[in-house]
């Protein structure tokens, strides 16, 4: 994850990775304000300058984890999203729905905590690698699920009523991971099993399709509401 080029200097490629893995877990513990230079230096055995002559600065070096989090998230989306072509729009959207969940739910994960603990973070506190999170994390991904949901409902991208379906869908999804661990203490025979996941897929795959349903034939709505901008 933390790997420099073929042609780094072994020491310096250690000394990079060192900075970045350290950075990783400071950051994500106590966000980005709360950490210094000299906090990541102690700990990756390093002195200042390592972090001047790799990252030119603090915030070099957060960008840089930012970027790998953000690329990782959209490589995710994007793969979910690939999963159902071919198929007509419903069912790629189902197939969008499952393969997320999955990706969210998974019962091994590989060893990538501290990346949520940094968007958590970074969400919560936000610094101008936010944009970074939302150029190559949100958008490149969330235009094609817009472009899916404009094809489910027949509508042009640019609707609200697409950007807010798309919104609310991702909503859905993630509502089962950032509450994951009040769902198991409610629930403490609950286990995220494949099958499980499925489950979990099914039914918001037929919540949200109804909702869209029933969003283009205008049945709830009394009033119109403005554009929600969580989904612009």
């Amino acid at each position: 994850m933390f790997a420099m080029g073929n042609n780094a200097p072994v020491d310096e490629n250690e000394t990079r990775s060192r900075l970045l893995k350290v950075a990783a877990r400071l950051f994500g513990e106590r966000g980005f304000n709360h950490v210094s230079v000299r906090d990541i230096c102690r700990e990756a055995g390093t002195n200042v300058a390592s972090v001047n002559y790799h990252f030119r600065d603090k915030l070099g070096l957060y960008c840089e984890l930012i970027e790998i989090v953000a690329e990782g998230m959209n490589r995710g989306k994007i793969a979910a999203l690939e999963a159902g072509a071919g198929r007509p729009p419903e069912e790629q959207l189902r197939a969008y729905i499952r393969g997320f969940l999955h990706q969210l739910l998974d019962p091994n994960p590989k060893d990538d905590s501290w990346m949520e603990k940094l968007i958590a973070r970074e969400m919560m506190e936000p610094t101008p690698a936010l944009d970074l999170i939302i150029e190559k994390g949100i958008k490149p991904s969330g235009e094609r699920l817009n472009r899916l949901v404009g094809d489910v409902l027949e509508l042009p991208l640019g609707d609200e009523r697409v950007l807010l379906c798309a919104g609310t869908i991702q909503g859905l999804c993630l509502w089962h991971r950032t509450s994951r661990s009040v769902a198991e203490r409610l629930v403490p025979n609950l286990r995220y099993t494949p099958e499980v996941i499925d489950g979990i897929a099914e039914f918001v795959s037929n919540f949200a399709l109804a909702g869209m349903r029933a969003v283009l034939h205008g049945q709830g709505e009394p009033e119109r509401a403005p554009l929600s901008p969580v989904a612009k």
